[in-house]
């Protein structure tokens, strides 16, 4: 067990530079925007894609919650919010109102250790 010092110094105090910080947040966006872009296709044709992305990502959490946050707008029709995996093709992308249904909105906000880091690059 650590000491208090300790656990603030050497226990579990694993953090990345901002550099690595930003190589995970540009693989995050490329993956959600790929998962986006494919939601898009086949639901929202219209719809410009504005990117949001995963705010979890930092020092301490290089690979985030898992989620990132993508609008999708249209001057003539009511705006879509999703919520798109940053590590996977086959979730891909759910309406908020769906994904706040679902065991993964647990997950939103959350430092997920479960992901693996590096961030895989979703495959196309």
């Amino acid at each position: 067990m650590c000491s208090l010092a300790l656990l603030l110094t050497a226990c579990g105090n694993d953090t990345v530079s901002f550099s690595t910080q930003e190589d995970s947040r540009r693989q995050a966006l490329e993956n959600a925007e790929y998962n986006a872009r494919h939601w898009r296709d086949k639901n929202a044709e219209n719809y410009k894609i504005l990117m949001r992305g995963d705010s979890t990502i930092s020092s301490r959490c290089a690979q985030g919650d898992g989620w990132a946050t993508i609008d999708l707008k249209n001057d003539d029709k009511p705006n879509i919010e999703l919520k798109c995996s940053t590590v996977s093709g086959t979730i891909g992308c759910l309406t908020k109102t769906d994904f706040q249904g679902r065991k993964y909105a647990k997950q939103d906000g959350q430092c997920n250790k479960e992901i693996p880091y590096p961030l895989p690059k979703i495959q196309k």
